[in-house]
């Protein structure tokens, strides 16, 4: 990695320095502040690149799709080791897959790589249906860094997929990619995927690392895509309710990581006897049973 980076802004870094965390001061990402709020800090220091000497990155085949998708749509190519294999079961295989992660790309089977290809060209087919100005990931920057300090001296640091450029559209916005093996329905995906993922989190930290460099105000849309046949997408923003619920979470996230850093304590679950009260729900399934057994 290069030298750490003093300066709050917008910097174009490579994605391996960004998620390493290229910031002077170990900095908050908006994946740390869900981490905090739904598990604990002692996981957020886990999860974290500079405070875990043992930190390693995260490798998961099931995302390996959406991760080459995303750059070939974004940035027009992939960091990608295509393998002409049915699977990863013989050596050969498995030999390419290791090396090619060890050298920074993502391996994919053939077939994998085809079913990159028909995403990425259903979703430049879809999108200019919308009535958007400007078109998702058209007249901008891809995989823009934004690193800014939050009044209590807490640094954060976000990278945004596509960050449109200002004068392109009446409003200032930010296209965010996502895909899904589940449906990209907008009901169905804000329903079962949104906040299970932390994207309201995710959206309110950038908007607000945005405006804290800029002075100005974005718009946030996610192009959610399904990553089967017909590959069908979706663009979704988020209603100001949700921000501003999302602002309060990452506000709680910031005190709470300001403590932990100024006291070097990153405490797991609460050091005491924590008792499970009866919920609602149990009661009445446990009364019904009676019921119809006793009918």
């Amino acid at each position: 990695m290069n030298e750490p980076i003093a300066t709050d802004g917008i910097h174009a870094i490579a994605a391996t320095d960004y998620h390493g965390d290229p910031c002077e001061q170990p900095s908050l990402s908006a994946g740390l502040v869900s981490i905090l709020l739904n598990q604990s800090p002692r996981h957020a220091w886990y999860a974290h690149p500079r405070l875990n000497p043992d930190w390693r990155p995260r490798v998961d085949q099931k995302f390996d799709v959406g991760t080459v998708a995303h750059q070939v749509l974004l940035e027009g190519q992939g960091r990608v080791v295509i393998v002409e294999a049915d699977n990863w079961r013989t050596k050969v295989a498995q030999e390419t897959q290791a090396e090619a992660r060890e050298a920074g790309y993502t391996p994919l089977l053939a077939a994998d790589w085809q079913r990159v290809v028909a995403m990425v060209d259903a979703a430049r087919e879809q999108l200019p249906r919308w009535d958007l100005s400007p078109t998702p990931f058209t007249r901008g920057k891809p995989e823009q860094a934004l690193i800014w300090h939050e009044p209590n001296g807490v640094t954060c640091r976000a990278l945004v997929d596509w960050l449109h450029d200002p004068s392109s559209a009446a409003v200032r916005c930010v296209s965010d990619y996502k895909t899904t093996s589940a449906s990209a329905n907008p009901e169905a995906w804000t329903r079962n995927t949104l906040y299970r993922i932390g994207a309201d989190v995710q959206v309110a930290f950038y908007l607000r690392g945005l405006e804290r460099l800029t002075g100005e105000r974005y718009d946030w849309r996610y192009v959610v895509q399904e990553n089967f046949p017909p590959y069908a997408l979706s663009v979704i923003s988020l209603a100001p309710s949700v921000i501003e619920l999302a602002n309060a979470k990452i506000d709680a996230a910031l005190d709470l990581w300001q403590r932990c850093v100024t006291t070097d304590s990153w405490p797991a679950y609460p050091e005491r006897v924590c008792w499970a009260e009866l919920p609602a729900w149990e009661e009445a399934r446990w009364l019904e049973k009676e019921a119809r057994e006793a009918a």
